[in-house]
């Protein structure tokens, strides 16, 4: 949700530059959240969830890219790449999202298991 609060405010016509460091700092701070679980997750988790939490961290940076070029430009006010660029974050988000749905589906086989 962070990341869509940041491209939200990033595909403003004339995006508020406070706004937008705003929600980045915000979503800088949960993505370390989520990086020191993914860690804890591929040291202690099974093999199967280790891989499924990897496409996320891999999903995740391949957005996070995305979204550093568009900060970066937003500061400079560049706007040469941005049609360009919300169109390749949409769909990195989308792959994000899959990759979470999956890691969710492999933990959750893995804790149902025992259950």
């Amino acid at each position: 949700m962070a990341m869509d609060d940041v491209l939200r405010a990033l595909g403003a016509e004339a995006p508020d530059q406070a706004v937008v460091e705003g929600r980045v700092e915000t979503f800088i701070a949960l993505a370390r959240e989520v990086h020191r679980a993914a860690e804890v997750v591929l040291l202690e988790g099974p093999s199967g969830v280790g891989e499924a939490v990897s496409g996320v961290a891999e999903a995740s940076s391949a957005l996070s890219g995305v979204m550093r070029r568009m900060v970066d430009d937003a500061r400079r006010g560049d706007t040469s790449r941005r049609a360009e660029d919300l169109a390749l974050a949409a769909a990195r988000s989308d792959a994000l999202w899959e990759a979470v749905k999956g890691f969710r589906l492999v933990a959750g086989g893995v804790l149902g298991a025992g259950g």
